[in-house]
């Protein structure tokens, strides 16, 4: 009895050895292959250079809110977080949200001018997979999905304080197709080169409050 109690004891600490290196090696693998989708991702939508160099934008393009209403939208962007997004209506640029350096802007049709908006948090220029670590993002790879009924894409976490984006790449592709966060859930689709750089354009977005809307681009100026 002693003899078998000594190898199941044996036993039992073989397994919880073989399950903690398992995990260990699992983790580092995870960690890579989240590196490593993000890595194929840059390279194949222009290049860590080029995305760099992409100091200013403008996308030109329509955004449909409800069943019907479709506006012309302009979105001017500039490093590090100057923005400007506008709808075109009756050939009048009216602003939606902006940002100057120092205050968020959107218009006010009861003042009739556009107004400071409190405690606006503003957009930063590059997408967050870009220099993540420099950011201070963790990464974890979470898995597959098949995010419509043809495609699947890899699923990547990153992290930062309490704040948390899962992004989908394409498996043959690498485009981010799909970014979800607690605020809402963005498709990304219909991808075109500009001036060697990948862009989505078509986006749609489903608030986790409900509803959703679509953005089309028509045009899109790099560094202009």
């Amino acid at each position: 009895c002693s003899t078998n109690y000594k190898r199941k004891k044996v036993l039992m600490l073989k397994m919880k050895l073989s399950t903690i290196v398992l995990s260990l090696f699992s983790v580092v693998v995870f960690g890579q292959d989240a590196d490593k989708i993000i890595e194929t991702h840059i390279q194949k939508t222009g290049g860590e250079a080029a995305w760099n160099n992409l100091n200013s934008i403008i996308l030109k393009g329509e955004a449909i809110i409800n069943i019907g209403d479709t506006y012309p939208m302009i979105v001017y962007h500039q490093r590090p977080y100057n923005k400007k997004v506008v709808f075109v209506m009756n050939g009048k640029e009216i602003l939606n949200e902006g940002y100057d350096g120092k205050n968020g802007w959107t218009y006010s049709e009861v003042a009739n001018k556009n107004v400071v908006v409190p405690e606006y948090k503003p957009d930063a220029f590059d997408s967050d997979v870009l220099k993540y670590k420099q950011k201070g993002f963790k990464v974890k790879y979470v898995g597959t999905e098949k995010y419509d009924q043809k495609n699947s894409c890899y699923k990547v976490e990153l992290t930062k304080n309490a704040n948390s984006t899962v992004y989908c790449f394409d498996k043959n592709s690498y485009e981010i197709v799909m970014e979800k966060n607690k605020e809402e859930t963005l498709y990304y689709s219909n991808f075109k080169m500009f001036n060697g750089l990948s862009f989505a354009t078509k986006i749609l977005g489903k608030p986790t409050e409900g509803g959703e809307y679509i953005i089309r681009f028509s045009d899109i100026k790099i560094n202009p």
